[in-house]
């Protein structure tokens, strides 16, 4: 019935000892400097195919040094006593695919350009912190804070609010400016496993292992990645053997049970997903309002019936395995006569329709999701109707992950805030530094959130050097977050992930499932 329903791309010969997966969306920029956020990682997925962290994560969260030879530390020397000096060790044996040796220029280098304002970056956070940074060598980088800065270890050139990688100075030198150069539509020289070949926009993109890679030539030979918005094409691509692996959610697993050639892979991951409330919007600048959806939104329901309760309710944004995850910290529960009350004395009473209105004003919502994902539209559905039974009329509005998540200046829905709630999966950093959504000029703050106490909490969380101060900070600012309510945290996914038994070594990440595309074998 679902092949029967469903029209996607036509099945096509493997190449032998290929890899074929899928991409929800087609990358805008392949260049990772440029690099934008979005629900499914798109652009970082095939960045980790061509180029190298820092520090990279294994399955189970443990870092592991990448391009670095070591991760710095106060106990090796590569963190300094104040917590504002961090020296690098670049790996000796690391080329670039056509050769020439990676080294402490092409840090500089990126360094330049990511603070370089002529070159819309995503984020600038913890990079603006630098004070100065110096090569003391061909494979040492010395960077200076202008304070201390807890994350930076983690996030300087890894997993951070905007993942950034080392790029080949001696290639883009030659094609400035770097917005408009050729590189971002062809990063033909790269130091990962993987080297680009070829991009078909809206169709796929084709890597080959690379010979001079440090770890050795990956043994898949070929990567081809297919463009597929639709949830059920995938489903029914990698059911006939199409594609090798795909996301799934948790209601599409059932589909997929019984067939024989393929498992499953379930990853907690850094993604948190809620409902974003644009607090710029009247009347939800008034908590009580903020606080009455959030109690006639059953949380727990949507776990149980949409994912199958693979996906746990959440109540912050640090994801449940982070060390700085309060399990203490709990958002209004589920309380409808509570939301009515907290309504009505808001003076949004229900009329002789049942609908609630205020100085002849409907309380009417438009709630924005995006169809890529499977999970997200039919939540969208319960919350209207739990909503509608409260008197809140809301409509649905679906638009592309693409346009979702594009900045204000390309019209981006979230950037500009164009909506009233939306349903926004947040992919936290290796490290809890959550600023980037709860501060008050945070890049992810899609809410217009604004608590000066929340930005004093943040700012001292970063600057703390001590895991425990740090800890009791972020879960100040939970608390505090919770009382507000700017978000409605439905939960924190834990991904399915279905494979065929014939690809060996997939093992994603919480952050990236390309992260050791190097160790695949089929």
């Amino acid at each position: 019935m679902l092949a029967a329903c469903t029209h996607g791309p036509a099945a096509t010969p493997r190449e032998p000892g290929s890899v074929r997966f899928d991409l929800a969306a087609d990358p805008a920029n392949l260049n990772p400097l440029f690099a934008h956020q979005d629900a499914a990682s798109v652009e970082l997925q095939v960045a980790r195919l061509a180029f190298e962290p820092f520090i990279d994560l294994d399955e189970k969260g443990r870092p592991q040094a990448a391009l670095l030879s070591v991760i710095p530390d106060r106990k090796n020397g590569g963190v300094s006593a104040d917590g504002r000096t961090i020296t690098y060790h670049l790996r000796r044996a690391v080329r670039w695919q056509d050769g020439e040796p990676v080294t402490s220029a092409d840090v500089l280098f990126t360094l330049r350009a990511i603070l370089d304002r002529n070159n819309p970056v995503r984020s600038l956070e913890g990079y603006d912190l630098i004070d100065r940074a110096t090569a003391a060598g061909r494979n040492t980088v010395v960077v200076h804070l202008r304070r201390p800065w807890a994350p930076a270890v983690q996030t300087l050139f890894s997993y951070g609010a905007a993942a950034q990688f080392v790029l080949p100075a001696h290639v883009l030198r030659k094609q400035l400016p770097l917005a408009d150069a050729p590189f971002n539509a062809a990063p033909s020289v790269g130091d990962g496993p993987y080297r680009f070949i070829g991009w078909s926009r809206g169709e796929k993109l084709v890597y080959e292992a690379s010979p001079s890679y440090w770890r050795g030539k990956p043994k898949v030979q070929r990567l081809d990645v297919r463009i597929i918005p639709d949830p059920s094409t995938n489903l029914t691509l990698l059911s006939s053997n199409e594609l090798d692996w795909n996301l799934i959610a948790p209601l599409q697993q059932a589909t997929l049970a019984n067939h024989p050639g393929i498992a499953f892979e379930y990853v907690p991951t850094a993604t948190v997903a809620g409902i974003a409330i644009n607090t710029a919007h009247k009347p939800l600048d008034d908590v009580r309002i903020r606080r009455a959806l959030a109690m006639s939104i059953d949380r727990h329901a949507i776990s149980a019936k949409i994912t199958l309760g693979k996906y746990p309710v959440t109540d912050s944004a640090q994801p449940q395995f982070s060390w700085a995850y309060d399990p203490f910290v709990h958002l209004p529960n589920y309380d409808p006569a509570g939301a009515d009350a907290l309504f009505d004395a808001a003076g949004w009473r229900r009329g002789p329709n049942g609908m609630r209105a205020k100085d002849g004003r409907l309380l009417a919502l438009e709630y924005v999701q995006f169809p890529e994902t499977a999970t997200g539209v039919r939540a969208a559905t319960m919350i209207q109707s739990e909503l509608r039974e409260r008197g809140v009329d809301v409509q649905i509005k679906s638009i592309s992950n693409a346009q979702l998540f594009l900045p204000s200046v390309r019209g981006g829905t979230l950037a500009s805030g164009a909506f009233d709630l939306a349903y926004v999966p947040w992919t936290m950093g290796a490290d809890p530094d959550d600023s980037a959504l709860l501060a008050c000029r945070g890049a992810e703050n899609y809410m217009r959130y604004c608590n000066a106490q929340v930005d004093r909490l943040e700012q001292r969380a970063l600057s703390a050097t001590n895991q425990g101060d740090r800890k009791r900070l972020y879960s100040q600012i939970a608390q505090q977050v919770a009382r507000d309510v700017p978000v409605i945290y439905l939960f924190n996914a834990r991904y399915i992930y279905a494979y065929r038994r014939a690809l060996a070594g997939f093992h994603p990440n919480a952050f990236v499932p390309t992260w050791n595309a190097s160790r695949w074998r089929i």
